[in-house]
């Protein structure tokens, strides 16, 4: 050693496997027992900054991945809601008009369908289309000093008008049905609303684009895109992820609303609807609320969770790590008190609140026993899985479609699903893109992290 000196740790009798050290920010390099190491200073501020950069995990680049805008994402939801509430439609209106003595001279019953039903719908589906394709012209034709105050008049405005239109809707439906349907139509979609969103009209609007404050948006966000910053300091690591897993739960919340209102009203809306002595096919139509419903989750979950929205989540992940907790441990188990300004390297064995935790990753910063933390650690560390999920889903939905076209003979049947069939063939090529490009990306920065853990490893030896 430099100047004859001995570590602490050896001094102590431990071996070089339980000298592991820690790094910090702000207290440099540490032995197992919590010493610094001696020696001159510029010894020890080069084996600090060796330390820290041994730390850091090493990112891949994603390439750049073509994705949908947001006018561009809410004109195909548009589309979409339309031609599943026209099927549903038909799969309840149908007529056998082609049959020599049919009284039918269209192939649905048009008359049975209620004028102020199909407003109603189709201002629920195209709000937010109206909403993005009026925030894009304000944007781009307002000066920046009148755009916040664009944007709100505008919010406002069209808020205003689309509830006069929907109480007139539902004001001339009340005089033609039940009072019960006008409950049933209105009362699911409300009460998760508020659950969710509380009094806040904005997601009413803006369903995919979540919402920030001030702060938060100036200082880690970028054109709606959370940033990811590779910092050495272990609260400001924790902070990320919070602002991160926060992030990542509001867009889970709209995106499951977004799709669960859009399944609600053009799906079930027009069965509430339906006159008593109309027969349908009861197993057939709720098969296609079903469909519909997971078409939209899928939809609606690659576009909130894109490639490079996942690949910052990731990296947030690789700073932060995670501890397992040492169930069968020994009473001579040697274990530091955890200290939450310490990057912790891997292997580490520390103590917090009576329990001893082993440190998973490349560095660890995470608490001890935070459940936030080991499953953010363990959703985002490998974000395949994330993708690989959604595209199961989706696959699972495309062959289920398939089959059931397969053994379809009626002719509303096979309209109904075929059309479904195509519009679940865009999401599957989409999520399946984003699933291969992450699969070879992470599976080279998975060897890269493995060279650097043995580097790191033989650092500390």
């Amino acid at each position: 050693m430099p100047g004859g000196r001995r570590n602490a740790a050896s001094r102590n009798g431990q071996s070089k496997s339980q000298a592991n050290f820690s790094v910090s920010s702000n207290i440099g390099i540490r032995s197992n027992s919590g010493e610094r190491t001696a020696g001159n200073g510029a010894d020890d501020r080069k084996s600090e900054l060796c330390g820290m950069k041994a730390l850091v995990p090493k990112h891949v680049p994603i390439p750049v991945v073509p994705v949908d805008g947001h006018l561009t994402f809410e004109a195909l939801s548009l589309v979409v809601s339309i031609i599943a509430a026209s099927l549903q439609m038909l799969n309840l209106y149908r007529t056998v008009w082609w049959l020599p003595h049919s009284y039918n001279n269209y192939s649905m019953n048009f008359y049975l369908i209620d004028p102020y039903l199909l407003v109603f719908i189709i201002i629920m589906v195209a709000r937010q289309f109206i909403y993005s394709l009026l925030h894009r012209v304000i944007d781009v034709s307002s000066p920046v000093r009148w755009l916040p105050t664009a944007q709100k008049m505008m919010r406002i405005t069209l808020l205003i008008i689309v509830m006069n239109i929907l109480c007139w809707c539902l004001y001339h439906m009340a005089e033609r049905h039940n009072s019960m349907k006008i409950f049933y139509l209105c009362y699911p979609s409300l009460s998760v609303y508020f659950v969710m969103f509380g009094i806040s009209a904005a997601p009413f609007f803006d369903i995919s684009t979540p919402l920030y404050g001030k702060d938060e948006k100036k200082t880690k966000f970028l054109m709606d895109k959370p940033l990811h910053n590779c910092s050495l300091n272990a609260s400001a690591i924790r902070a990320e992820v919070s602002t991160l897993r926060s992030d990542f739960n509001r867009r889970l919340k709209r995106a499951l609303f977004a799709s669960s209102s859009s399944a609600y009203v053009c799906g079930i809306a027009p069965i509430i609807f339906v006159p008593q002595h109309l027969h349908f096919n009861i197993s057939w139509v709720v098969q296609h609320v079903i469909m519909f419903w997971l078409e939209r989750i899928s939809a609606h979950f690659s576009h909130a969770y894109p490639v490079r929205y996942c690949d910052v989540l990731h990296r947030a992940a690789l700073h932060l790590g995670r501890w397992v907790k040492i169930e069968n441990r020994s009473s001579h188990t040697y274990a530091q008190v955890w200290n939450d300004s310490i990057l912790w390297p891997h292997g580490s064995v520390v103590r917090h609140n009576k329990e001893i935790y082993r440190s998973e990753g490349f560095c660890t910063v995470a608490e001890p026993g935070n459940s936030n933390h080991y499953r953010f650690y363990a959703l985002f560390s490998n974000p395949t899985m994330l993708l690989c999920s959604i595209l199961g889903l989706q696959l699972l939905l495309v062959c289920a479609q398939l089959l059931i076209l397969l053994r379809t003979t009626d002719w509303y049947q096979v309209l109904s699903i075929t059309l479904l069939l195509v519009i679940n063939y865009y999401t599957l090529f989409k999520v399946t893109r984003d699933y291969l490009i992450c699969w070879k990306v992470y599976h080279a920065e998975q060897i890269i992290q493995e060279k650097s853990q043995m580097i790191a490893n033989s650092t500390v030896q």
